[in-house]
């Protein structure tokens, strides 16, 4: 949260149910007290496709639940865990989906520099505006490239906005049952 705050942007956090507990909680309420946007990653971060309708319903509502008692909001945007989505899923969850427009590959190993490059790169050739960067928190070379990045970002005059955020500016509305790479 630190290097979006300094450089004043925002970002969403997409939060997986289950590991939601007293040494991160914090982090949460402070995280939405800053601005970021606070949305559901599911209960278990299970393969939805994999499930019938109830169980994909479950997921999303166990991990509301915990968000709602921390931020008092009452609707979370989902990222389907894996970047899995098919017709039962897009019926289930009662909000727009986000996957992703552009992948850091943090998750993949992506060191510091991939990361910071990969960025550079759409900003280069101008495929990063409007899309949704998916990054996660827990990777120290993730950290690292954000504290590099952001300056950067704001340097060159770009904004860093969550997910909700970015398709108001745009004047676009997310619908239920969609998924969101990018504002169209």
């Amino acid at each position: 949260h630190d290097a979006l705050t300094k450089s004043g942007f925002h970002a969403t956090f997409f939060y997986w149910g289950e590991r939601i507990n007293g040494s991160n909680q914090n982090e949460i309420t402070q995280a939405y007290e800053r601005g970021f946007e606070i949305a559901n990653h599911t209960w278990s971060h299970p393969y939805l496709t994999n499930m019938d309708s109830y169980s994909i319903q479950n997921e999303y509502n166990r991990c509301a639940e915990k968000l709602r008692a921390l931020t008092g909001q009452q609707d979370f945007i989902v990222r389907p865990p894996y970047l899995s989505v098919n017709d039962t899923v897009k019926q289930a969850i009662p909000t727009p989906m986000v996957n992703c427009g552009l992948d850091t590959e943090d998750w993949n190993n992506a060191s510091t520099y991939d990361i910071v490059n990969k960025i550079k790169s759409g900003i280069n050739n101008g495929s990063l505006n409007g899309k949704v960067v998916l990054a996660h928190e827990n990777y120290a070379t993730t950290a690292a490239a954000m504290e590099e990045i952001m300056p950067f970002l704001k340097q060159n005059g770009w904004q860093n906005v969550n997910v909700s955020e970015m398709f108001a500016a745009s004047g676009k509305t997310m619908y239920k049952g969609q998924v969101y790479d990018y504002v169209r």
